[in-house]
């Protein structure tokens, strides 16, 4: 087992004053400007909603970079509710004896927080899935997530999910101090995408969403597009567009066409880079 540090109690956050808590409005590839992310409830199938923005990169209007992570159909969530119950990751491998630890800090908002009866749940609840998201990482190229600090973080209710990116990164102290911010909101917010990540950058965000696994997975899904990942259209890739629990801990390692990208070779190449 990796090694973690137990986080200290969750500190309040004092927040920074804020010119603006809009991250938007959105310019994607194409120079389409959006005030509102689309959303999949607003079209027919996911299909039709994949086939236009599964592959699309948004850019906030402060440069940053990122892509949507839509919410399952019903009909997936009831198929990946099935593999749930099985999910799990051994780990064999030992990142080729490399090591690249990455502290991280974690701004938590109240609904997530209202999940749990107190803080030492919660922060056992966070540590092992932030454990769990790292596994295939550290046995791969040595990733080793290690959560260092904690805030408690009021949420925007009306943000969307990139607004509560931000939001917690400001409110949280930015990085405080670590290499990597990884977020928890339990907060509902509009068009239903499950996390974000931008990509290139040590920020995330990882919504409360079917169970601790699930988490994880999204969790590490948004580790990806830290590390440079670009969405895919493998079927046994953690980095597709939507949740898919079967690909949980597995990265593509060739030369795929929806990405552009060999995840494998890409992420060895940034292993370092926080």
């Amino acid at each position: 087992m990796h090694s973690t540090l137990v986080i200290g109690i969750l500190a309040a956050a004092v927040a920074a004053p804020l010119a603006n808590n809009t991250s938007g409005p959105y310019t994607d590839t194409k120079g389409n400007v959006w005030n509102t992310l689309p959303a999949l409830s607003d079209y027919a199938t996911a299909e039709e909603f994949d086939a236009l923005y599964a592959s699309e990169v948004f850019t906030t209007k402060d440069g940053n970079r990122f892509q949507i992570d839509r919410p399952w159909t019903a009909a997936e969530a009831s198929q990946y509710s099935v593999i749930d119950n099985f999910l799990g990751w051994s780990r064999q491998g030992s990142g080729n004896g490399l090591r690249a630890t990455v502290n991280c800090t974690h701004p938590v908002d109240e609904e997530y927080r209202a999940k749990f009866s107190s803080i030492p749940p919660l922060r056992t609840y966070v540590i092992a899935l932030v454990e769990l998201a790292d596994d295939a990482l550290f046995a791969n190229w040595g990733i080793n997530f290690v959560p260092r600090k904690g805030y408690r973080w009021d949420s925007n209710d009306s943000g969307d999910i990139v607004q509560l990116l931000d939001e917690a990164y400001r409110e949280g102290g930015g990085l405080n101090g670590q290499d990597m911010m990884i977020a928890f909101s339990a907060d509902s917010t509009p068009g239903g995408a499950i996390g974000v990540g931008y990509i290139g950058l040590p920020r995330q965000l990882t919504k409360w969403y079917q169970s601790q696994s699930a988490q994880a997975a999204i969790c590490q899904h948004e580790a990806g597009h830290n590390y440079t990942l670009q969405h895919c259209c493998d079927n046994n890739c953690i980095m597709q567009s939507f949740l898919d629990l079967g690909a949980f801990g597995n990265f593509h390692n060739y030369n795929e066409n929806c990405s552009g990208q060999n995840h494998w070779s890409t992420m060895n190449n940034q292993r370092n880079r926080y």
